[in-house]
């Protein structure tokens, strides 16, 4: 039977900080969980828990250079914070943005609470007051895990209070580079907890140093996320007024073209009541029949918000005599909040319509749309025809040879809306046609 100092030399001490990083992964992850998830994370754990354990009884055991020891340790803080990375990526489909900065959230909560700890600890070893976690025992141990689950936990608690996503429309290049700064700096501060500590005093002012650098970088993790959230919200309130506008300046002639086939309608009835309307009265019923379908014009397809777009689209389709063509199961969006509705398909058929009222051959105006499935990907294609000649520039929006084509706004709403589904927005020319794709992970799998 493995008495209480073996289990806590041998294995407690050696992969606790692999079982804290786990359960942050889980906590923090909010991207759609991947087939297979308690397989995937049970691997996660095991290769965690294996790495951690290999790292500390390399340095407890077979190194006896307290310098190279320090190495040993900072490489076990590296092995875990890749690890974290790997076993998001592994474990579910998340956006790179979001998945960094988890890592770089998960390393500093973890670190917060392990600073906590062992100023705790050092605090009292100086007071000459013996802590209970302390003791080699499988209680001190447990007291132990209580104090960091315990910090953890708060920490996790006021990240979602104050933080209501992640920043997913941060750059990606920001995030990279932080963990370029924050992850190496965390490296060298642990070497130097264990290398140049050998004295109680300065124990302490090192993990009470170092606890505050964890807050601040915590701090700074907050800010970076709230900041990206205001961006976000602005960049969408301005995506939805500016689009808003756009739509009432094209509704305006639908509007004087439906006054006006008011007034020609009261002329036609009066017209069928005279004695020479009765000879064209077959020929006023086909007219009337035509001013009725331009606004009967509903379409249902399987989710009352994108009814509403579409539409409303369609009408104003059928106004600038423009053929519109669609064959779309609008349950596969479900999973989309309705403002993502409006802003999708809204942006997108703005876009089109701008574009194709700007050909002068009615016959040439047209717009399709559809959507399909391929396994767990929802798939939105829209396409039109355009007049002149359009390039795509190197960050995917378009340049065209008439000012105001109507395709460089609003796409990079879609893009972002895409991007937090998992999936992505691509665009490309071919034949006079702009074609528009948005593929996004539906309602497979379920989040965390």
């Amino acid at each position: 039977m493995i008495n209480n100092l073996s289990w806590i030399g041998a294995v407690d001490h050696r992969i606790s900080a692999a079982i804290v990083f786990f359960i942050l992964l889980l906590l923090l992850s909010t991207g759609k969980k991947r087939r297979f998830f308690p397989l995937r994370a049970g691997l996660t754990l095991m290769v965690m828990v294996l790495a951690s354990w290999g790292l500390r009884t390399l340095s407890d055991e077979m190194i006896t250079d307290i310098r190279i020891q320090g190495l040993c340790y900072s490489a076990q803080i590296m092995a875990l914070h890749l690890l974290f990375l790997g076993g998001s990526f592994f474990c579910y489909r998340e956006n790179k943005t979001v998945m960094l900065y988890n890592g770089l959230l998960g390393l500093t909560i973890f670190k917060i609470a392990w600073n906590t700890f062992k100023t705790g600890s050092s605090l009292m070893l100086i007071n000459n007051v013996e802590a209970p976690w302390g003791q080699y025992s499988i209680a001190g141990s447990l007291v132990s895990y209580l104090v960091y689950f315990g910090v953890c936990l708060a920490l996790f608690v006021l990240y979602k209070y104050l933080v209501k996503d992640p920043p997913y429309h941060a750059p990606a290049r920001l995030m990279t580079g932080l963990t370029a700064v924050f992850v190496p700096l965390q490296m060298v501060l642990e070497y130097c907890g264990h290398v140049f500590t050998a004295e109680r005093a300065a124990l302490f002012l090192y993990y009470l140093c170092a606890l505050l650098y964890t807050v601040l970088n915590y701090a700074a993790l907050l800010m970076i996320a709230q900041l990206d959230s205001f961006r976000h919200e602005n960049r969408t309130m301005h995506d939805f007024i500016s689009n808003k506008m756009r739509y009432y300046e094209m509704s305006h002639d639908g509007i004087v073209q439906l006054q006006t086939k008011c007034h020609d309608l009261k002329h036609q009835i009066h017209a069928i009541r005279s004695e020479a309307g009765k000879a064209r009265f077959d020929e006023y019923l086909n007219e009337l029949e035509d001013s009725i379908n331009e606004y009967s014009t509903v379409i249902e397809c399987g989710n009352p918000t994108v009814d509403i777009v579409l539409t409303e689209k369609n009408i104003l389709c059928y106004s600038f005599k423009v053929k519109f063509s669609y064959m779309i199961d609008g349950a596969m969006f479900n999973f989309l909040t309705e403002r993502e509705i409006y802003s999708l398909f809204g942006n997108a058929l703005d876009n089109a319509l701008e574009a194709v009222t700007k050909i002068e051959d009615p016959t040439r105006r047209m717009i399709t749309l559809k959507s399909n499935k391929r396994g767990s990907m929802v798939v939105l294609q829209v396409e039109n025809t355009f007049a002149g000649d359009m390039t795509l520039s190197d960050n995917a929006l378009p340049h065209t040879t008439k000012t105001g084509s109507g395709h460089g706004f609003g796409l990079r709403s879609i893009s972002r809306i895409a991007e937090k589904h998992g999936g992505v927005m691509s665009l490309r020319t071919e034949g006079g046609v702009f074609k528009l794709s948005v593929v996004m992970q539906g309602e497979g799998e379920t989040r965390d």
